[in-house]
């Protein structure tokens, strides 16, 4: 057990991404993609209903339903500089239905949503490079063994060991086998976050108040994945080029419990407001450390591999939200809202063994505020929309969750059905320090998609 602890500590204090803690800090980030009405008015729906994804937010939204309905989402999504990457997945599926009560309305929904961020590698290349990793390495090892390099838990140094790019001597101390700079390097990063909600909801409206409670089942996933490349050794040396391949993941699942409740101020003005529970979930953590050298004779070629495969019981943190929205009778509205993450105190629950690691990664976690804007403007059986949406960041590494997404939309409405688009835009700043040199490397990614909703009355 000490040896993991060491293996996670070390991955908590790599200079490079501190990439661990993307994993609790996306816990606290709301899903930025649903429907497509939804998307296209910045999510900012809580306070007014008649879209799934809402639903999924302030579960009193089930009871704005007058009727039952069921609506599918399509999307594409990741258009880069370089054309489009085909991503299509499922955002959305929504089932509801409405049954009249005494003084008004009793509403039953289903729902799932996903949301998916993938955005193109981070990458930076470099010829004739004036560092290499081999160089930081050795300057790291410090002329300690082998064994006390593993004790340690410097585990980059004592990889590279293995992996022969370093080489060490009772006399000499260390020496590389790579000599010289390399002719060229190449650092890259890629990053994908998953998330997936399935919903029960019940909710019922009466002539001004509606109340809902949900009862979700989510699933999401995180990786980061750096490759570090150096290649073009002298020939004086045995070591040709080398990579390095570091992949951290991690899998979550659980429950959690969904109050809201959706207000008619006035005919014109509505107000929402919505609490999520904290809940304990399962986390499955792996971390895959992968080392290849390759020499000049090729038939000697080296690798070296660490990995580990840890499982916890994690808390996700309760979140709490208020939305007010202006409805233009038959002609649109504009609505505001504010949801709020408290920061996880105590990350990790289970095994009571990393309870000192959840205290060292509570110390890079913040809480989150988050704002949404939208607008809807109707003539006749068409809908235009815009939408603005920005999120805080999740811990003090601010590409962790920290965004802003820019929206537009239009619909089109039937007798028994809808027809809704939407165009997103999200973008995510942030820095690290550059695994090469360490210094300050900054990472501007975006994320475009495209998102198509049918909805059909069923009576």
């Amino acid at each position: 057990m000490r040896l993991l602890v060491l293996i996670l500590l070390t991955i908590l204090q790599l200079s490079l991404f501190s990439q661990s803690i993307l994993h609790f800090s996306t816990f606290q980030s709301s899903p930025w993609l649903g429907s497509a009405r939804y998307t296209a008015t910045g999510g900012a729906l809580s306070a007014l209903g008649n879209d799934a994804s809402s639903i999924m937010d302030n579960p009193a939204n089930a009871a704005t339903y007058r009727a039952g309905e069921i609506s599918i989402s399509g999307m594409t999504q990741n258009i880069i500089n370089d054309g489009l990457q085909q991503d299509a997945s499922l955002p959305q599926f929504h089932f509801g239905s409405a049954k009249d009560i005494k003084g008004g309305v009793f509403s039953f929904s289903f729902d799932f949503r996903q949301s998916k961020w993938k955005p193109a590698p981070w990458r930076q290349e470099q010829l004739s490079p004036n560092s290499s990793k081999v160089d930081n390495w050795l300057e790291t090892a410090k002329n300690n063994t082998p064994e006390s390099l593993l004790e340690e838990g410097n585990y980059q140094a004592y990889g590279a060991y293995q992996a022969y790019i370093l080489e060490y001597d009772t006399a000499l101390g260390w020496y590389p086998l790579a000599q010289g700079l390399p002719e060229q390097n190449l650092t890259s990063l890629t990053r994908e976050i998953v998330k997936n909600q399935t919903q029960i909801t019940g909710a019922i409206r009466l002539q001004n108040i509606a109340l809902g409670y949900g009862f979700e089942f989510f699933n999401q996933r995180t990786i980061d994945a750096l490759t570090i490349n150096e290649n073009g050794f002298s020939p004086a040396g045995i070591t040709k080029s080398y990579s390095m391949n570091l992949t951290d993941s991690a899998q979550i699942n659980g429950f959690r419990v969904r109050l809201g409740s959706v207000v008619r101020l006035t005919k014109s003005w509505r107000w929402g407001t919505y609490w999520t529970s904290a809940s304990v979930a399962k986390m499955n953590w792996k971390y895959n450390l992968l080392f290849n050298s390759s020499f000049y004779d090729a038939d000697n070629d080296e690798a070296f591999e660490q990995y580990q495969n840890v499982k916890f019981q994690v808390i996700n943190p309760q979140s709490i939200g208020t939305s007010l929205a202006y409805v233009f009778e038959r002609r649109g509205f504009i609505s505001a809202e504010y949801k709020y993450y408290a920061k996880i105190k105590l990350p990790i629950q289970n095994p009571i063994d990393w309870s000192g690691v959840g205290d060292e990664i509570s110390k890079e976690l913040k809480s989150i505020n988050e704002f949404k804007f939208g607008s809807e403007l109707r003539k006749g059986i068409w809908s235009y929309r815009a939408g603005y949406r920005h999120s805080g960041n999740g811990s003090i590494f601010s590409d962790h969750s920290s965004y802003n997404q820019y929206s537009i939309g239009m619909g089109m409405r039937g007798s028994f059905w809808n027809l809704d688009l939407a165009l997103s835009h999200t973008t995510r700043n942030g820095s690290v320090y550059h695994p090469i040199n360490s210094e300050p490397w900054n990472l501007i990614s975006s994320q475009t998609a495209f998102i198509t909703t049918y909805s059909l009355r069923l009576r």
